[in-house]
């Protein structure tokens, strides 16, 4: 049997129970994932983990409350090498999907907005403009919306809804 030793780790997205690995280096390596995933799921702190070999990625799941207990869960399995300063929330790389999806949104609205101007320049008011204005207001609010989930705004009003309601 062939000895598995330990590979450089990144987290790649960090949120309230849910952490993302990223191992670019050991794409396809079954056996170092299944010895991983079996290290893990071994770990008190940690409720679920799924892993993926052919994307280099292992996604965790656990009970924020152990947040604080999750950095020794992961250098207890020998398996992973992670900078100390990555365990810290203010300095995963956070939700980079979602940051590349609003940085093509910004692009669309800006296409968007100087094709609603030109339109209006050439006195086309009420189909081109106004359909591409409405585009624009649609593409400002989904960007709030990406954005505020994103930095988990989102469900700090639903939460005040409910506390209100019972009282």
């Amino acid at each position: 049997m062939r000895t598995v030793s330990a590979a450089a780790a990144r987290i790649a997205h960090r949120s309230s129970g849910r952490l993302r690995l990223r191992l670019p280096q050991r794409r396809h390596d079954l056996p170092f994932f299944l010895a991983l995933y079996e290290a893990l799921s071994a770990a008190p702190e940690i409720d679920e983990v799924t892993i993926n070999p052919a994307t280099g990625s292992v996604l965790l799941w656990f009970d924020p409350v152990h947040e604080a207990a999750l950095p020794s869960a992961l250098s207890r399995t020998g398996l992973l090498l992670l900078d100390e300063d990555q365990l810290h929330p203010e300095h995963a790389e956070r939700h980079l999907f979602h940051v590349s999806l609003n940085d093509m949104r910004i692009v669309v609205f800006l296409i968007m907005t100087t094709l609603s101007i030109h339109q209006l320049l050439k006195g086309q008011l009420l189909a081109p403009a106004l359909t591409m204005l409405l585009y624009v207001v649609d593409l400002a609010v989904g960007m709030r919306l990406e954005r505020d989930a994103a930095a988990g705004h989102g469900a700090e009003p639903a939460a005040a809804a409910d506390t209100a309601g019972a009282d």
